[in-house]
């Protein structure tokens, strides 16, 4: 949920908020109103009217991690982030709050909120969850003090989705991962939401989504789509650097960011929303960023022309798409062959030898896992990404300028542990 900025309106609850503060820096629970505890360590106060279990209780401590992550990360000087107060409001029964005076100011809220040092989590199905709202509005916290502000509304709730989105095993936390499974996070539901919301609506431009308003309509459509955006620009071999310095402080909370980034970018922006809709078509549990985000930019028409017309390129079974350096016109024909074997693991763990056809045992996406597929980029951006199998041999046609890229067929989150490599060679014939 959106941050205020400081202003004079706030001073009234900004001392309350400090005044819960003075407190033995041990564990203090008392009665606050009726229904309502509290208890506070170091710079955390939790306020609420749930049982503090063990897993409230560990609440400090992953706050402790994830500032000492966010210091390490955004250099932030860990001492002066140490005298900054947070009061957490985890609410079970809204009314009891309401009437304590606690959400006095407060506009409303649907799962989260932070307003200066104050942020408050509505009960959630999942420990998981209700950790995930923690981290993220902390998220937002930790940038109104360090940044001034969480920048433009893609920015401030996809960053505060990335660093909310974590693992915490053994009381120890890691924050930012891309989940493996939907077990590790139940009721997080964000890949099943972008894959609804593309057979709804299709897939939103990036440039649609660097233009989000904060408007709560459709809002955790838009909270899934910033924390891809987020999660492609932040690791994508060319356009993290734009974003790093566009999105370096002081921040404010308008377009400012996306003006930067955008205008950073502009002579090239047919070439990001490719490796947009590349990313898109593959983001899902388990996606690893280093071996699966390519930049096609280099690809320009005028190399294109001076290409071989043959070529022989090997294809990792590990990775996601992988360029062939190849151009074709709209009507040429390439005849492709491909040979060698591989490893791919089935959904019963048990390792099998592939070849370029295939495991015909299981299928994904209606073709064999492991089967060797080709993916045909246009230089017309409204057409999308044309997908076709290949096997040990096939002939595509080009219906318009564009590249090829290969990979095998196969979930994102199962390639990682492929091993092996296949020959693929490509032969370009004349115009029909």
């Amino acid at each position: 949920m959106r941050i205020l900025p400081r202003c004079k309106f706030w001073t009234p609850i900004l001392v309350a908020c400090l005044a819960v503060l003075i407190v033995p820096q041990s564990r203090a629970q008392v009665e606050s109103a009726a229904g309502i505890k509290r208890f506070s360590k170091d710079q955390w106060t939790i306020v609420t009217d749930l049982p503090i279990d063990s897993e409230i209780e560990s609440w400090p401590g992953i706050l402790d991690q994830a500032l000492a992550t966010w210091c390490q990360k955004w250099s932030i000087d860990p001492a002066q982030a140490k005298s900054w107060p947070l009061v957490v409001h985890c609410i079970g029964d809204r009314k009891l709050f309401e009437q304590a005076g606690l959400l006095e100011g407060v506009p409303p809220f649907d799962d989260g909120f932070q307003q200066a040092d104050r942020v408050f989590l509505i009960e959630q199905p999942s420990n998981y969850y209700r950790r995930h709202l923690l981290l993220h509005e902390a998220t937002h916290w930790v940038m109104y003090h360090a940044f001034a502000g969480g920048g433009s509304p893609w920015f401030m709730e996809g960053m505060a989705e990335v660093e909310g989105t974590h693992q915490w095993i053994n009381r120890k936390l890691s924050l930012a991962i891309i989940p493996r499974d939907p077990q590790g996070v139940p009721h997080w539901g964000r890949f099943k939401r972008l894959s609804d919301s593309i057979a709804a609506k299709g897939i939103p431009s990036l440039k649609q989504i660097l233009y989000y308003g904060n408007d709560r309509q459709d809002r955790q459509d838009r909270y899934s789509w910033s924390w891809a955006a987020c999660v492609f620009l932040r690791n994508h071999p060319v356009y993290s650097t734009m974003l790093q310095r566009a999105s370096a402080a002081p921040l404010d909370y308008s377009l400012k960011l996306t003006q930067l980034f955008e205008n950073s970018l502009a002579d090239r922006w047919d070439w990001v929303e490719r490796d947009w809709k590349l990313f898109v078509d593959e983001f899902d549990f388990g996606y690893q960023p280093t071996s699966n985000l390519i930049a096609l930019e280099p690809l320009t028409k005028d190399l294109s022309d001076g290409l071989p017309k043959n070529l022989s390129v090997d294809v990792d079974s590990a990775k996601g798409w992988q360029i062939a350096n190849l151009f074709l016109r709209t009507g040429q024909q390439v005849d492709i062959s491909a040979e060698g074997t591989y490893v791919v693991r089935m959904q019963n763990q048990q390792a099998w030898e592939s070849s370029p056809s295939g495991i015909s045992y299981q299928y994904y996406r209606h073709m064999p896992m492991g089967k060797l597929i080709g993916g045909f980029v246009s230089t017309d951006t409204s057409r999308p990404l044309d997908v076709f199998a290949i096997g040990k041999q096939t002939e595509y046609v080009a219906q318009s300028d564009g590249w090829l890229l290969l990979r095998i067929n196969e979930p994102v989150g199962k390639r990682q542990d492929n091993s092996g490599k296949l020959t693929v060679r490509c032969t370009i014939g004349s115009r029909p």
